[in-house]
């Protein structure tokens, strides 16, 4: 009977792996396109949009299509929707795709080049070459930007209503000159002249030329010159050469507009020369709004400043939509009116979450509740509530001396973020040219163990601000409090920490107080709306604690003895400075292959009134975010050699983690990894409890961990679900390669996450 399954497996593998079995008689599977060229200097993945037939993007993909013969029930509707079709050659695309070629070759400046294609056929497969000759590009000699009527209309308003601010619209492009994107001895590419004349005509819209579009300029070409050189000038078209400026008269906003139904105002008022329509509402103050708009009443037209101010309104959390409008008086009005419709978004959300915990055997029960309004003082202002609560079911011990049967956690943490920075000096710079937040978070925890009884108090007060494209984001935690007390240990916890555990794990438990200040900074070309072939992502933190303490401190004992570390509530406070740098670049080769890099460091470093850093601020290395194929915080620090595995002396104060991925996206769901990492941790110190954890120049790098493996990424688009499996390639325990040498799955682990590791 298993010989008959073994069969029948093989014969369904076969079937499924037979890429053409789905292939009508007398037709071909496409089974390659490729792309052969004179010049290699030439980017061929660039061509690959303008052919109009490829052959099937995933392998995979084809061999799950093909496991069923038809979609006539549910389960076959599902693989086939999972899996890719194969694509049937159609011969008279060739052509199209060889003109399509030939066309996009001229626009990138090859005017004499030529494209020719060859078919090649074997059984029912088919195959496709396209030969590219490159031959010489043209070049640009001279680049000229001639726009003379319009200075021409500018001298005359500037006679009629006096001297303006902004400069002539002929000198507008010259002055920027160093921003254009032509430059003489350029290839003469297509691309690359929209590109400049879209640039040009922004520059002009920026100058009141509220109806100026990219069609009201063209080019004059000379391609007459010898050795394939071009002059290139840059003029008006003719029919639109006396386009006169705009100015703005008049800002309305309507607040509480819904494009479903009438809008009906109930009130009106007149803020800052900004007129305000409100209805029943009474969406967002006046301050609120007009502190968002740019567009200012007797200015030229910009139209940058129309597109900060969407952008700026749109940020705020409370809106729902943002409408902007701009009217003329009549045709032959140079007055515009600049209409803006907010429509509220919902304010409230609720949500909650019920859990279970299993400790040693013992059940257990977590609800979290969280409370959110967008705008609760009606200016855009963010109200968050988190209530906690869980009750586990410990059962009775022998000698357990815990207060109570009751062993619970409890936690409120509420907060209150203003769409602004409270700094006086800088608040309207900053509204005005970024998304700018300032949240006031207060929490609360207490967790009653058999163990303890363990209060956790944290205040933070934090600036936050970002581009309006989102590529630069920053933060800054002015003030950031956390306290942890221990009012009561049992008697038997108390031993166990004073004789049978070392010194670190004691140290996790202590009170501790930090007071200090943070920074971090986000750099993405991600954001940018534009398709890159390269993304990249840099962080940068920094964070301080107790420095302020200190000096406070140090002046008062000035001239007394001081005592070996100050406190407050009785308890020493944490003293240190830590930096971290991240770097992340995802480079696509193609449309399914990409390699992903990362490198990353950090340094922590205690001193004065601190001996150690606290616990939750040391490094731990391992884990689906680290090297991969150590389990989370049973890396290190260095070549340390823990038997007891106690993950309290796997932490460090200095990290290393360097990783490279290569993703193959086999459906478009489905997306295969294969990784490597390298890094650890490492102490500032000689701790005595963690023997080879020192850094040291000379030795770490014989003691960088690592790991290699494989993963599977499957994109939900609203999240990326992983799974990844790794294992030890070099061990620097001891020091030497691990890799298939002893038991293979006590060298490994394997992770399940959320998103990519980076």
């Amino acid at each position: 009977m298993k010989t008959h399954y073994k069969v029948i497996f093989l014969l369904f593998t076969l079937c499924a792996c037979n890429p053409v079995r789905h292939i009508p008689e007398g037709h071909y599977l496409l089974d390659k396109v490729a792309i052969q060229m004179d010049d290699k200097g030439v980017d061929k993945t660039a061509l690959l949009p303008y052919i109009q037939q490829k052959n099937n993007a995933s392998k995979p993909g084809l061999w799950v299509y093909n496991l069923v013969n038809n979609d006539s029930n549910f389960i076959k509707k599902f693989i086939r929707k999972i899996g890719e079709p194969p694509v049937v050659f159609n011969p008279n695309l060739v052509p199209l795709s060889v003109e399509e070629l030939s066309v996009q070759m001229k626009n990138w400046g090859y005017l004499n080049s030529s494209v020719s294609a060859r078919i090649d056929t074997a059984g029912k497969k088919a195959e496709v070459t396209y030969f590219v000759h490159n031959g010489e590009p043209y070049r640009i000699r001279n680049y000229t930007i001639d726009i003379h009527p319009l200075r021409d209309q500018w001298w005359q308003l500037r006679r009629k209503n006096g001297p303006s601010g902004s400069p002539r619209p002929d000198t507008t492009a010259r002055r920027r000159s160093d921003r254009r994107l032509i430059r003489e001895g350029a290839v003469f590419n297509l691309e690359m002249l929209k590109k400049e004349r879209a640039r040009v005509s922004s520059q002009l819209r920026n100058r009141g030329y509220y109806t100026f579009t990219e069609e009201n300029l063209h080019y004059l070409a000379d391609t007459t010159l010898r050795s394939n050189q071009v002059d290139l000038t840059m003029a008006l078209a003719d029919s639109l050469a006396q386009q006169p400026p705009y100015t703005v008269r008049r800002v309305n906003v309507f607040s509480g507009y819904d494009p479903l139904e009438k809008y009906t105002a109930v009130d009106s008022l007149e803020y800052n020369g900004i007129h305000l329509y409100y209805d029943s509402l009474h969406f967002l103050r006046p301050k609120v709004i007009a502190g968002k708009i740019q567009v200012r009443p007797g200015q030229l037209y910009r139209e940058r400043e129309g597109e900060s101010t969407y952008n700026l309104l749109q940020a705020l959390n409370c809106m729902g939509r943002v409408d902007m409008r701009y009217t003329t008086l009549d045709a032959d009005s140079t007055l515009l009116d600049c209409n803006l419709y907010l429509t509220p978004g919902n304010s409230h959300s609720l949500q909650t979450g019920l859990g279970g915990t299993n400790k040693a055997g013992d059940l257990g029960v977590a609800l979290d509740i969280t409370y959110g309004n967008l705008n609760i003082f009606n200016g855009s202002e963010i109200f968050n509530i988190h209530l906690r609560g869980a009750y586990e079911f410990v059962s009775r011990k022998d000698g357990n001396d815990a207060l109570t049967d009751n062993y619970y956690e409890l936690g409120i943490s509420p907060s209150l973020t203003f769409p602004k920075l409270h700094l006086p000096l800088i608040e309207a710079y900053m509204d005005n040219h970024f998304h700018s937040q300032t949240q006031y978070r207060f929490g609360y925890n207490i967790q009653k163990r058999p163990e303890y009884i363990r209060n956790f108090f944290n205040f933070n007060w934090k600036f936050s601000w970002s581009s309006q494209r989102s590529t630069l984001s920053q933060s800054l935690s002015l003030l950031d409090v956390n306290y942890v007390n221990m009012p009561w240990i049992s008697d038997k916890f108390r031993t166990y920490l004073d004789q049978k555990v070392d010194s670190l794990t004691k140290f996790s438990y202590n009170n501790m107080f930090t007071a200090g200040i943070a920074y971090s900074l986000i750099y993405t070309n991600a954001n940018t709306g534009r398709l890159r072939q390269n993304l990249y992502t840099i962080r940068f933190s920094l964070e301080s604690s107790g420095n302020a303490l200190s000096w406070i401190f140090d002046a008062a004992y000035r001239g007394k003895t001081k005592p070996d570390s100050y406190t407050i509530f009785g308890n020493p406070f944490a003293q240190y400075l830590k930096g971290e740098i991240d770097f992340a670049e995802t480079f696509r080769i193609n449309s399914v292959n990409g390699l992903a890099f990362h490198a990353g460091v950090g340094l922590a470093y205690p001193y004065k009134n601190s001996s150690i850093l606290p616990f939750e601020k040391r490094y731990y290395g391992g884990g689906p975010n680290h090297v991969r194929g150590w389990h989370t915080r049973y890396l290190g620090p260095g070549s340390l050699n823990s038997p007891t595995g106690n993950p309290a002396l796997h932490v460090g104060d200095i990290n290393l983690i360097l990783s490279a991925e290569y993703r193959y996206r086999i459906l478009p769901w489905l997306e295969p990894a294969f990784f490597v990492d390298a890094g650890n941790i490492w102490t500032i110190k000689d701790y005595p409890d963690q023997p080879g954890g020192l850094f040291r120049w000379n030795t770490f790098f014989r003691e960088m961990a690592v790991g290699a493996g494989i993963g599977l990424r499957f994109d939900f688009n609203f999240l990326i679900f992983r799974l990844d499996a790794g294992t030890r390639v070099y061990d620097p325990v001891v020091q030497d390669i691990v890799f298939l040498k002893g038991k293979f799955f006590n060298h490994s682990a394997a992770y399940v996450a959320i998103g990519y590791p980076f």
